[in-house]
């Protein structure tokens, strides 16, 4: 099978029920697996997770799919361009797959597609929900089981098919045994300097353009405990910057009746781990960003004076359409640099969104243009099944949003390089991350500045060899359209 092509959702998942066993240890050698994962950071995370859990029961981790004796994608199920390259890789993994391998998928697009992918893709042999990842264990053994005798049906304690059909794969979706399962990681390891950490899934905006809330659900946030404990794993094994991650990061300790629940976790994160140097926030949400977390911010010198909030628009009626806060974001914005002198705003946009006249988007670009945000992501708007504004009038045409989407880009490129221009002479420090070998041979050192969060923006090379995982006071010497030259001071 070579396309995607979605058929109508036709029944529900059947969940599972039963407590999970143990899972046994094969006498002989041990059973590997690979995950590739695909989307955003939270996927980072739970795929770390499944990973932990997985060696806990005595699995092996493997670096490349061929080698493994599971091969487990962790899909996004966000956006259109995401979800066709889960399902992408999903079909060249199954066109590769070997008779005795067994390939699972798991993550988002599970949550929207399950009954789809079942029928569609059939050498899946699993099918495993945004919740349900501490089951892989068991998940695993029940393939293994269903395999061992001949493809016939599992025992119902273990797990139900789709509409009851023995022919289609195990699907485990919904909550699972307990609704915060997901939450709870396994012991934290240490994959390079910088780690992300995540506080709370799911999301109770409602934004009309969004999928998010149909596949991850209502808000919940992780045991400030369970928090606390990651971040001292982490710090003992190396890692200098955890960056907290979640759908609303700002919307911390909401679900439990707390105001200010992410600005008091930001003050016992540095009371507890004070060895930890930097803690970096993404995914805060306008309406959260509150006077009492800017002057935490502030106040604290291991948080980053850097923050990411994505705006999705600056006017007023294509924000009431999105169902987002609409007030004016300069105020925000304004609000936010008065508080914490200094701080590096990212922000993502959507272009496009239906009936956004040429007026509105020329509100953006004027708004972009003038406040000059450090980072800047555009993105096209991605009509998405199931959400509000799928079936807003006035769709605009693709090649339209496409070319507002160059417009704005092209110009947030030429602000991001005349602001990295003001940075040249100054002195900044930066965490190691990386060593790179230039055509003459000669070495330099990549890092990050605290304006620059990992993997989406920006980096800073270094003349020499430096440590990896250090903070270093390096001089800026010249400047690009996203990152920085400099030497060690």
């Amino acid at each position: 099978m070579s396309v995607w092509s979605p058929l109508p959702m036709t029944g529900s998942p059947e969940l599972l029920t039963a407590e999970p066993r143990p899972a046994p240890r094969e006498s002989g050698r041990q059973r590997t697996f690979a995950i590739v994962t695909l989307g955003c950071t939270k996927n980072v995370v739970d795929s770390e997770g499944i990973e932990q859990t997985l060696v806990a029961h005595g699995h092996v981790a493997v670096d490349e799919p061929e080698q493994a004796d599971a091969i487990i994608v962790n899909t996004c199920g966000f956006i259109g361009p995401s979800k066709q390259e889960s399902i992408d890789t999903i079909l060249r993994l199954a066109s590769e797959k070997r008779a005795d391998q067994a390939l699972i998928a798991s993550g988002c697009l599970i949550e929207r597609y399950a009954a789809e992918l079942a029928v569609e893709i059939p050498e899946i042999d699993a099918l495993v929900g945004v919740h349900r990842w501490p089951e892989m264990p068991q998940l695993l053994d029940a393939v293994r089981d269903r395999a061992a005798n001949g493809g016939a049906r599992l025992a119902r304690s273990a797990v139900e098919r789709l509409d009851g059909d023995p022919r289609l794969p195990p699907i485990f979706v919904g909550d699972g045994v307990g609704t915060r399962a997901d939450l709870v990681m396994p012991q934290r390891v240490h994959h390079g300097p910088s780690s992300y950490l995540k506080v709370s899934d799911g999301c109770d905006a409602r934004c009309t353009f969004c999928a998010i809330p149909s596949m991850k659900g209502r808000m919940r946030s992780k045991d400030v405990d369970g928090i606390i404990r990651e971040a001292k794993e982490l710090a003992a094994a190396g890692v200098r910057e955890i960056v907290l991650v979640g759908q609303d990061t700002t919307a911390y300790g909401r679900d439990r009746g707390e105001l200010h629940g992410l600005p008091a976790l930001l003050r016992r994160l540095a009371d507890e781990v004070p060895d930890l140097p930097w803690i970096r926030i993404m995914y805060a949400y306008p309406q959260h960003v509150s006077d009492e977390l800017l002057k935490t911010m502030a106040e604290l010198p291991q948080v980053c004076r850097y923050l990411d909030v994505p705006l999705q628009h600056a006017h007023v009626d294509t924000l009431r359409r999105m169902r987002r806060p609409h007030g004016t974001i300069g105020d925000l914005v304004d609000r936010v640099r008065d508080r914490v002198p200094g701080i590096a705003l990212r922000t993502t946009f959507i272009v496009g969104f239906p009936g956004e006249t040429e007026e509105e988007y020329a509100t953006l670009y004027r708004a972009v243009e003038e406040l000059r945000f450090d980072r800047v992501g555009v993105f096209a708007y991605s009509r998405e099944e199931g959400t509000p504004s799928h079936d807003l009038p006035d769709q605009v045409p693709e090649p339209r949003k496409d070319r507002r989407r160059r417009e704005l880009m092209l110009l947030a490129r030429r602000l991001s390089r005349e602001i990295n221009m003001g940075f040249v002479g100054q002195e900044l420090e930066v965490l190691t991350e990386a060593t790179a070998k230039g055509r003459d041979g000669t070495i330099r050192t990549v890092g990050r500045s605290y304006r620059d969060a990992p993997e989406v923006d920006g980096t800073v090379m270094i003349e020499g060899n430096i440590p990896l995982g250090t903070l270093t006071r390096v001089r800026v010497t010249a400047a690009g359209d996203y990152d920085l030259s400099a030497v060690p001071v």
